[in-house]
């Protein structure tokens, strides 16, 4: 194998993979690259950890085809060290593969491309093309709620669904929390409604990875139990978790008593600093309301207390107090963009629903702690 590469096309090519590349691998070749050269003039840059693949092209002077494996982290640092410009790669005979760039040469040990393991393909796939940027939305504001207990494996991803008429609904859970978002996600061809399914929790990191580089124009389709995006020169296979995902409507409040309007930021921004007395075990800020003031106070018995009252509109009733673990509230009120938040709520120990204001295409489910 012999070519000459653009070194930034190459470091681009490798840093999308390295998510991929598994450093602790029961089998070692999996944190190996596959790198392969075609007499068409292209350069395949591939990586997969047998749940998540990213294949990709680019273009290359090929003076010789072949194929060859090689430590994905070094040679994405090594790649990274260049110049700007061409760089030079051969593989000699005794497997090993020199990198050259002017003046400085590294020369790394590989693997016979033959023993990676067979990467799938997208062939036959019924590819859609739909909004990149809607589902990277969609990921951003609804995969910080996944579960990270191994032992509910079914909410260790984030559940997706296609409703038909172009809308795309993805759910997830812990089971003290709860994001939805629903979205137009179509691109001038109609989203098939199907079963849905749940997109694991590497494989959204992923995802969302390579949205945010290729952006809207992106296509993706489903073979056997993967979900397959394919970009203008790469295509990515993420194995899907083959469960069920448990009855989410049952915990979304059907009506609400209270809604409250409040700054987002400021809120944010007090819940941080009234959080960092809470309770080291359950975390929670206690959330006083009346009308027109919110009261936020937090006691730690090794630390001391906090309090802050912030202004607030919608607020009709007498009084309620409310409890919730303030780095869930954080991390809604983090993610969105709106000036004020909808916070609905109708008893001390029922679950508060957040929106923002004047946007029904996300709602945010938390469970209350008892205080």
């Amino acid at each position: 194998m012999k070519l000459t590469v653009n070194r930034d096309a190459l470091v681009q090519a490798l840093s999308r993979i390295q998510g991929v590349i598994s450093r602790k691998a029961s089998l070692p070749i999996l944190s190996n690259v596959l790198v392969e050269a075609t007499a068409e003039g292209l350069l395949r840059v591939a990586a997969t950890d047998l749940d998540v693949t990213i294949d990709g092209w680019i273009p290359a002077g090929v003076e010789q085809d072949g194929r060859t494996t090689v430590n994905g982290k070094r040679l994405f640092e090594v790649t990274k060290s260049l110049s700007e410009g061409d760089i030079y790669l051969d593989l000699t005979q005794e497997d090993r593969l020199m990198i050259r760039s002017g003046k400085v040469e590294f020369v790394l040990n590989c693997t016979n491309g033959d023993e990676y393991p067979a990467l799938p393909s997208s062939e036959g796939v019924e590819f859609v093309a739909v909004d990149g940027e809607v589902l990277r939305e969609l990921i951003e504001r609804t995969m910080f709620s996944v579960s990270s207990d191994d032992s509910r494996p079914n909410l260790n991803g984030v559940y997706f669904c296609a409703l038909g008429e172009g809308r795309v609904r993805m759910v997830s859970t812990d089971g003290h929390r709860l994001s939805l978002g629903e979205r137009v996600a179509e691109r001038g061809e109609e989203i098939p409604s199907g079963d849905p399914l749940i997109i694991p929790r590497k494989g959204l990191s992923e995802l969302k990875r390579v949205l945010d580089e290729v952006g809207r124009e992106v296509r993706f389709g489903f073979m056997e139990n993967n979900l397959v995006l394919s970009a203008e020169d790469l295509t990515l296979f993420i194995r899907l978790i083959d469960l069920k995902f448990p009855d989410y409507k049952a915990v979304i409040p059907k009506s609400n008593q209270y809604q409250i309007l409040i700054d987002r930021l400021t809120f944010l921004g007090a819940l941080k600093r009234i959080g960092l007395l809470a309770s080291d075990r359950t975390k929670s800020v206690k959330i006083e309301l009346q009308p027109g003031l919110m009261t936020l106070t937090s006691e730690n018995s090794d630390m001391g207390r906090a309090r802050e009252e912030l202004s607030i509109s919608g607020f009709d009733g007498q009084q309620l107090e409310i409890a919730f673990n303030a780095r869930y509230v954080r991390d809604i009120l983090s993610i969105l963009t709106a000036d004020r938040v909808e916070m609905s709520l109708n008893q001390e120990l029922a679950p508060g629903l957040f929106r923002e204001e004047d946007n029904s295409a996300y709602l945010f489910v938390v469970m209350p702690i008892r205080v």
